[in-house]
């Protein structure tokens, strides 16, 4: 691969693996810093990987670091939770798909980062469970049974914020 081919490849999928990381890490500038240790390690080794497999390394890879710099983090207690500044939400003309876009937010913002990771890989990646798969180097079944488990856990917290928010009295 050539340098321009990796330039046109960094501009490609930049902005997806930067909020691939931002869902995990949960900080805007720890996404920054692995994003670019990410392109650094592909970089090095761009290479020897095959044309094909470009996009499942960068996302293997981009999860590593991210769990390897949580598991650091973790041990210091400052494991930031804002999920609210993630790029890929955007504005929507209604209200309602408003409301509904940031109810998944917070929703997804409770669950742990390895099932928000799961489900930013099929829906918001559009990956399929064999890719996911070869991204967190593991089974198709093993994908299937623990999207189903954070699906499950992801509806249950949405329904318990709409209980929330019907109960909630309105002030105008």
């Amino acid at each position: 691969m050539n340098d321009n081919k990796f330039e046109v490849l960094l501009q490609n999928e930049s902005k997806k693996l930067y909020n691939y990381l931002l869902r995990i890490l949960r900080n805007k500038e720890d996404a920054e810093d692995i994003l670019q240790e990410t392109f650094i390690a592909f970089h090095k080794k761009m290479n020897s990987i095959k044309e094909s497999s470009y996009t499942s390394y960068l996302f293997r890879t981009a999860y590593h670091k991210a769990l390897s710099h949580i598991k650091k983090r973790d041990k210091k207690n400052k494991l930031v939770t804002n999920y609210n500044e993630m790029e890929h939400f955007e504005d929507t003309s209604t209200k309602n798909n408003e409301q509904q876009n940031k109810l998944v937010k917070e929703a997804i913002s409770q669950l742990k980062p390895k099932e928000a990771l799961l489900i930013d890989l099929q829906y918001y990646q559009k990956m399929s469970y064999k890719q996911i798969a070869e991204v967190l180097e593991t089974t198709q079944s093993a994908v299937d049974s623990k999207l189903v488990r954070a699906k499950k856990k992801l509806i249950i917290i949405i329904n318990e914020k709409k209980k929330m928010q019907e109960n909630k009295p309105n002030i105008v």
